[in-house]
């Protein structure tokens, strides 16, 4: 276990240091700042989530096509561990609780890969996140948001919040969707305990029950058909009802075909 921290640590250490280097380089180079940032940033997801998911033990598994770049994405959320996993897939954008801007270190280094924190006790945020998620596509940039609002137990998928979704709503733009599901070995402890973070677990110590893990499996699965509608309201129930035909409840059915 010490083993996995000090390359989880020390990982993300390499990482957010040569891309805060590519920044500065960039800056040396008017005009092209954005354009070398971004695809620097996107790059350094890719890199870091992979390195992370390896250090971790998790085998991961894609199923279905990932949506084009600039697309706006919803998912389920049942762990700390769902942001690796999902940077490890594609390049993307997460829209994450304000919370986490706070923790040390990892705040630093979400910030450094352009989350955007939304304050959910504040609903006035939620317009300034929402122009800055229109930014992000703007420029090419995946966002994905996890409109239950909370992690879960991987039981089912909760209801969506629609905030998010009022400008893909108001614009007519199709809203892409996707769900994570999680396993453990047999002879290990339940993946709804030891993988999902939720019901008040302290963050510490399941931590360190997850890194004691010998191998964590699993699924992403992209939806098959986007979702549109003029009704952000109707749109979260439409995406939720999508998701929920695709979704294998956390700790069920078959571990992943094939590994990454």
């Amino acid at each position: 276990m010490a083993a996995r921290v000090l390359l989880v640590g020390g990982w993300t250490v390499v990482v957010v240091v040569s891309l805060l280097c590519v920044y500065l380089l960039a800056m040396a180079r008017p005009g092209s700042v954005q354009a070398v940032r971004a695809r620097a940033r996107r790059r350094a997801v890719r890199i870091w989530g992979r390195g992370m998911t390896r250090a971790v033990g998790v085998r991961v598994s894609v199923e279905g096509v990932p949506p084009p770049p600039g697309a706006l994405v919803v998912s389920n959320h049942l762990s700390y561990l769902d942001i690796p996993v999902l940077g490890s897939v594609m390049p993307m954008v997460f829209v994450a609780m304000a919370e986490l801007r706070r923790w040390p270190f990892w705040g630093f280094a979400a910030a450094a890969g352009d989350t955007i924190f939304v304050d959910r006790a504040t609903r006035r945020d939620v317009i300034r996140v929402r122009d800055e998620m229109a930014q992000a596509r703007a420029r090419g940039d995946t966002v994905i948001v996890f409109p239950e609002a909370t992690s879960t137990s991987g039981e089912t998928i909760l209801p969506l919040k629609p905030a998010l979704l009022a400008d893909a709503a108001a614009a007519g733009t199709a809203v892409h969707w996707l769900t994570v599901s999680y396993w453990t070995p047999p002879d290990g402890p339940p993946a709804r305990e030891s993988v999902c973070w939720w019901g008040g677990a302290g963050f510490v110590p399941h931590v360190v029950g997850l890194f004691a893990l010998r191998r964590v499996n699993c699924t992403v699965r992209f939806g098959d058909a986007p979702v549109r509608s003029r009704d952000r309201k109707e749109m979260a129930v439409e995406l939720r009802r999508a998701m929920l035909r695709s979704f294998v409840p956390v700790g069920t059915g078959e571990g992943p075909r094939e590994t990454g």
